[in-house]
């Protein structure tokens, strides 16, 4: 797997279904944390969102900076995947993965998208 960053207008998308909230962090910590080895904090790079119970994907990121963007690009993605609603979601800006796993523990990679950070 190869990481380029920062790369601009590229976000990598992330989701999963997970039983709590702290499940979903260590998930985010242990697996995509590490394994991306960022020389920057990966909370000054990403947005998450967590909901108890599964939502649609869309529901879920709407809000995200720049969202408008690369939603569709990461719905047709995810349909391909059979995923059509999940609980958690992370997205890192100006981040480029390729040969990437999908699965990073519970995490599925849907892939790295043009889309940008339009904060």
């Amino acid at each position: 797997m190869k990481v380029i960053y920062p790369v601009q207008r590229i976000v990598s998308v992330w989701v999963g279904n997970f039983p709590t909230e702290g499940d979903f962090d260590e998930c985010v910590n242990v697996e995509v944390t590490k394994r991306l080895a960022l020389q920057t904090p990966i909370e000054s790079v990403c947005e998450i969102a967590f909901e108890p119970k599964p939502v649609p994907l869309q529901q879920l990121i709407q809000g995200f900076s720049g969202w408008e963007t690369f939603m569709p690009q990461i719905e047709r993605a995810a349909a391909s995947r059979g995923v059509h609603s999940v609980n958690a979601a992370l997205v890192c800006y100006n981040v480029k993965c390729e040969n990437a796993p999908e699965l990073w523990g519970q995490l599925r990679f849907l892939g790295s998208f043009g889309g940008q950070d339009v904060k």
